[in-house]
C-alpha cells in the first residue's frame, strides 16, 4: 500500500495502476476515475451495492449523469474490454461507436425498409388467420401490428425490428453485431445467454476470437429488466459473470450461470430463458389472450415451508392445478400461461414447445446430418426412429422418411440401425 501521511490519503499497489478512463457496455458514455463519490445515495452500475463513505470509483464524464462504478466492478475482466482510453478521445464526450445506427428507414407513408429485408415492409394489423413466425426471434406472430412483406412471408414483430444492427450489451464486454444469414455450417445456434437454440438474427461479438453469440431476444434485454411477472426490477447479476456460479430460477426451478435477480425480494431471480417468455400470447382454443403468470406469493410461502421441513405439493391448490393441453399437474410455484376469463392454463412448453425459437420448413445440420424442421401440428402424430415414442412436441426432426423428437435422438452417423 502507497500513502500520503500529511493528506491522510491511502492506495492500494494494484489501485495505482487503475486506467483513467474506460469505456463499458453497460453505459453510452466513457468512464473516469475519480477518488470520492461525492453522492453517498449513489448505487454501482454493475453490481447495485452502495458505495462506501469517502471512496471513489468510476463516474460517467457527463456532470449532469449520475451513472457511477465501483473500481472492482469496472474493471472486471467479464464487463470491461482492457483498453485503456486517453483524454483526447473524450473531447466531443462520446465514442464515434456510440452514435446509434437505426434499423428502420422511412420509405414512404405506407412502407419502411429494414436493413435485414431486401423489400419494402409495411405495417399490417394482425388478424385472426394470421399464422406468421417473427424472422427474427421465430415467435409466433399473434396481436398487435408488425412489419410485413406483400412480396413474400417475410414478418418482423415491431419491437423486434427497432433492435439496431450493431449495439454495445450489458451481457458482453465488447459490442455486438447482427448476421441475419448466419455463417455457421448448422444454420442454426445456441444462443450464449438463454441457452436455447434458435434459427432467428443472430448477434455476435465483433472479436473473431470470441464465441460470444445471443439471439435477438436476448438482445433486447435492458439492465435493469421489468418483467410482466414480478414488480421490482430485475438486474443483471455480477457474480454469474465473473464466477460461473449457479443460480436457481424462481420461474422453472432450474439452475443457470445469467441470471437477472430482484435486489429487494429474496430468492427472486429469473433465468433468461424465462425472461423472454411471450407475456401474452395465443392460445388457438380460448377467444382471449393467455397471460404469463407467476404466483410470487406461494411460491414465497412454498420456500419458507421448504426451509422448515414441512412442505409438500398440493396443499392449499389453486384453481389452476391442471395443464388443459396435456393434462398433467400445474407446479403452481413455476411460470405458466393462464387466462383469467375461462380459467384456462397451460405449461410454457405445451403451448411454446421445447424448440420456441426453431422454425419449421428451416434446413439444419445436427450431429453431421441434414435434418428439416417440421411442423407437428396434423390430426397423426410420427413415431421416433430412435426412441420409439410418439413424436408429441410442436416441431418434429425429419431426415428423408425419418422422423426424430429431438436433437438426442438425431443419431451422429447417417448408419441407423
Amino acid at each position: 500500500m502507497f500513502g500520503c501521511l500529511q493528506c491522510d490519503f491511502f492506495v492500494h499497489r494494484s489501485c495505482i495502476f487503475l486506467p483513467e478512463v474506460i469505456k463499458l457496455t453497460r453505459h453510452s458514455r466513457y468512464l473516469s476515475h475519480v477518488f470520492h463519490i461525492l453522492n453517498e445515495a449513489a448505487k454501482c452500475g454493475v453490481c447495485q451495492g452502495r458505495f462506501s463513505s469517502g471512496y471513489g470509483g468510476y463516474a460517467c464524464i457527463d456532470m449532469t449523469c449520475d451513472y457511477v462504478v465501483h473500481s472492482t466492478c469496472a474493471t472486471n475482466s467479464n464487463v470491461w474490454d482492457g483498453i485503456d482510453h486517453v483524454e483526447g478521445e473524450l473531447e466531443e464526450g462520446s465514442s464515434s461507436k456510440d452514435v446509434m445506427v437505426y434499423s428502420i428507414e422511412e420509405m414512404d407513408a405506407k412502407k419502411v425498409h429494414h436493413f435485414s429485408h431486401g423489400h419494402g415492409l409495411s405495417r399490417i394489423h394482425v388478424d385472426e388467420d394470421c399464422c406468421q413466425l417473427c424472422e427474427a426471434c421465430i415467435l409466433p406472430i399473434d396481436m398487435g401490428t408488425f412489419l410485413g412483406c406483400k412480396e413474400c412471408s417475410f414478418a418482423l414483430h415491431e419491437e423486434c425490428a427497432r433492435l439496431a444492427p450493431e449495439m454495445d450489451h450489458p451481457l458482453h464486454r465488447h459490442r455486438i453485431t447482427v448476421q441475419v444469414q448466419m455463417n455457421t455450417k448448422e444454420s442454426f445456434f445456441t444462443c450464449s445467454a438463454c441457452k436455447q437454440y434458435s434459427c432467428g438474427f443472430l448477434y455476435q461479438c465483433c472479436q473473431e476470437d470470441c464465441g460470444f453469440k445471443i439471439d435477438a431476444k436476448c438482445a433486447s434485454f435492458a439492465d435493469p429488466f421489468k418483467h410482466i411477472t414480478h414488480k421490482c426490477p430485475l438486474y443483471l447479476r455480477l457474480e454469474d459473470l465473473a464466477n460461473r456460479k449457479s443460480y436457481l430460477c424462481c420461474g422453472c426451478h432450474e439452475y443457470s450461470t445469467t441470471v437477472a435477480t430482484c435486489n429487494t425480494c429474496e430468492d427472486d431471480s429469473f433465468d433468461f430463458k424465462c425472461l423472454n417468455l411471450p407475456p401474452v400470447i395465443r392460445y388457438k382454443y380460448d377467444v382471449h389472450p393467455l397471460t404469463l403468470y407467476f404466483d410470487t406469493e406461494h411460491y414465497k410461502k412454498q420456500m419458507l415451508e421448504k426451509r422448515q421441513e414441512n412442505y409438500s405439493w398440493g396443499r392449499e391448490r389453486p384453481p389452476y392445478s391442471w395443464c388443459d393441453a396435456c393434462e398433467e399437474e400445474i407446479h403452481e410455484n413455476l411460470l405458466f400461461y393462464i387466462c383469467f376469463d375461462c380459467r384456462i392454463s397451460l405449461h410454457v412448453k405445451c403451448i411454446l414447445g421445447n424448440y420456441p425459437y426453431m422454425k419449421p420448413g428451416h434446413n439444419i445440420k445436427v450431429n453431421g446430418t441434414k435434418i428439416q424442421i417440421a411442423s407437428n401440428s396434423g390430426a397423426f402424430r410420427p413415431m421416433c426412429h430412435t426412441c420409439h415414442s410418439l413424436c408429441r412436441d410442436k416441431l418434429v426432426f425429419k431426415d428423408q422418411d425419418l422422423c426424430f423428437c429431438s436433437f438426442k435422438c438425431i443419431p451422429c452417423t447417417k448408419r441407423y440401425w
